[in-house]
């Protein structure tokens, strides 16, 4: 049976975070309370991050870094959303737990909308593992290197989703999130350099911005980074070999 996410091991201060590049569906979610299962279906695949799992596993070869890949999709549960009114999503109804679709939709039949007791058991199998998982990692890699780069692959269609809420920004091929640290916009900076250098078109904190750092982690050794690739760059070779190379070349400067 199919984990609901899993780690890979590395031996460098490196971990590669994928969050949103499955498709699981947990086993008892019950199909009968949604609104339209064609339409639930449908969101579960326009909201994967496609091709992201591919080009993190490869810059991750190279590299010898940890990975957290997340297999569960995140129309059920998304790790990488505040769980608080911190989250700005929840406004267009997809913050961690999801009650509508990308067209903004409700995903659930009257009244059968997740309750608490519903959503602690979807936190309890997913959001809060990970997020100790996520600590735990980035601890250890503090307390054996001194450093921790952690890098969120991500990837995103050339049309917005209806949801998004910036969806008037440039969407180039790729797009380098920074937290403004001084550390992670180095980082940024140097990376979309790097990018631009191979012929691609980048932006830095537009249409998608920021990056994820642990909750109980504050510490200037630690840097991240979000990758965003655009789905049609990402599914092509020859422009994923030139992300990771740079994403290589980027890392083998800082370690």
């Amino acid at each position: 049976m199919t984990p609901l996410f899993e780690t890979m091991q590395g031996a460098t201060p490196i971990l590669i975070h994928i969050p949103h590049a499955g498709r699981l569906i947990p086993a008892g979610f019950d199909r009968t309370r949604l609104a339209d299962p064609d339409a639930f279906d449908r969101a579960c695949e326009l909201t994967r991050d496609r091709h992201a799992d591919t080009l993190g596993m490869e810059a991750a070869q190279s590299l010898d870094t940890t990975i957290m890949l997340n297999h569960a999709s995140r129309m059920w549960c998304d790790p990488e959303r505040y769980p608080d009114d911190r989250e700005e999503m929840n406004r267009a109804g997809m913050g961690a737990i999801p009650i509508r679709d990308i067209d903004g939709h409700p995903l659930y039949q009257p009244g059968q909308s997740p309750g608490m007791r519903e959503r602690g058991r979807r936190f309890r199998l997913l959001y809060t593992p990970w997020h100790r998982l996520l600590d735990a990692q980035c601890g250890l890699m503090l307390d054996t290197f001194g450093q921790c780069t952690l890098l969120d692959i991500h990837t995103y269609p050339k049309t917005p989703h209806p949801y998004e809420p910036h969806s008037d920004e440039p969407r180039p091929q790729a797009i380098i999130g920074h937290n403004g640290d001084p550390a992670g916009r180095a980082l940024a900076s140097r990376l979309a350099s790097l990018l631009l250098g191979r012929g691609l078109t980048i932006g830095i904190n537009t249409a998608y911005k920021g990056s994820m750092t642990p909750d109980t982690i504050h510490d200037t050794r630690l840097a991240s980074i979000m990758v965003e690739t655009r789905w049609d760059t990402a599914a092509d070779p020859d422009a994923r070999r030139m992300i990771t190379d740079a994403i290589r070349r980027l890392m083998e400067a800082r370690i």
